[in-house]
């Protein structure tokens, strides 16, 4: 009698493949835990210090103290109603009544009131003009090996307006030269999306890819050696933060920020800008990205 046939038999394939998924869904957990960690210990310490119970009666009045009394920011709130919801509902297993969830969007509103309307507005970098910027590009426009690497990378994370977490994780594979795109894996997203380069940007990634000879497994980015030899290792976020910023006086966000106001600038819908740059929410886009510049204001007064 088969597998198929008896249910009390287990078969080592279904064991094998159960333990696999198991092992996913733990590594994800691990990962969520490890992000929101810090805010969850900040949560426990104020538990401790008050006598709370960790529930979501002490998160309601944890995220009050942290709008009235710490005057957190928008941002900061929303990352620790997040984090610390995470933690009491998958880690510890508790339940949230529609009345608690009520209870801090109610909370949450508090920022819409004039006492602590100046902490929701999210002040980023600023963007630049974009001929400024592919001009500190093109000063890399040598036939020295190092220059060639720089230009490329600048150039793709210009034209893409890839976040610094998607430029490390560029592989060489993804680049399709003759189509003019690539493949860029959004971890923030958790999807993959296609975005188009320039001809431009298509020549500088060709030259670094023949000068360098990458192959197809490379990391685009990848690290170099005290000698300024290409090593295939994905390498931080901090590291590739530095690396702009020593190359071009400016972290790489400037870079997103330049071509996502360039875009709109040249009249580009919020579609179709949320489609090279990544973008989910068009309001994001909108909130974050698309305020008028004080020289466009000054043209008009």
């Amino acid at each position: 009698m088969s597998g198929a046939e008896n249910p009390k038999i287990i078969r080592l394939n279904t064991i094998a493949t159960n333990q696999k998924v198991n092992a996913s869904i733990e590594a994800v957990l691990e990962q969520k835990k490890k992000m929101y960690q810090p805010d969850f210990d900040q949560f426990v310490c104020f538990c401790e210090e008050e006598g709370r119970a960790l529930d979501f009666d002490a998160l309601e009045k944890y995220l009050h103290y942290s709008v009235t009394e710490q005057r957190v920011k928008y941002s900061t709130f929303n990352r620790r109603a997040a984090g610390i919801q995470f933690f009491l509902k998958d880690v510890l297993g508790l339940e949230q009544t529609e009345d608690e969830k009520k209870r801090i969007q109610i909370i949450r509103q508090l920022y819409n009131t004039e006492d602590y309307l100046r902490l929701k507005p999210m002040r980023g970098v600023r963007a630049e003009k974009q001929d400024e910027v592919l001009a500190l590009i093109n000063k890399y426009d040598t036939s020295k090996r190092s220059d060639i690497r720089k230009r490329a990378i600048c150039f793709v994370n210009l034209i893409t307006a890839n976040r610094p977490s998607e430029m490390v994780r560029l592989k060489v594979s993804d680049f399709n030269l003759e189509n003019k795109t690539v493949w860029v894996m959004l971890k923030k997203q958790g999807e993959m999306k296609e975005k188009r380069l320039t001809l431009d940007c298509v020549l500088a990634v060709k030259k670094y890819i023949e000068t360098v000879g990458l192959a197809p497994d490379d990391y685009f980015v990848g690290a170099v050696d005290k000698w300024g030899n290409y090593k295939n290792r994905m390498i931080t976020e901090r590291s590739y933060n530095r690396l702009i910023h020593d190359w071009l006086g400016f972290a790489p966000y400037t870079l997103r920020k330049t071509q996502i106001t360039h875009m709109h600038r040249k009249k580009a819908d919020l579609a179709t800008i949320a489609k090279q740059s990544g973008h989910k929410s068009l309001q994001t886009i909108t909130q974050h990205y698309l305020e008028v510049d004080n020289a466009d204001v000054e043209e008009y007064l």
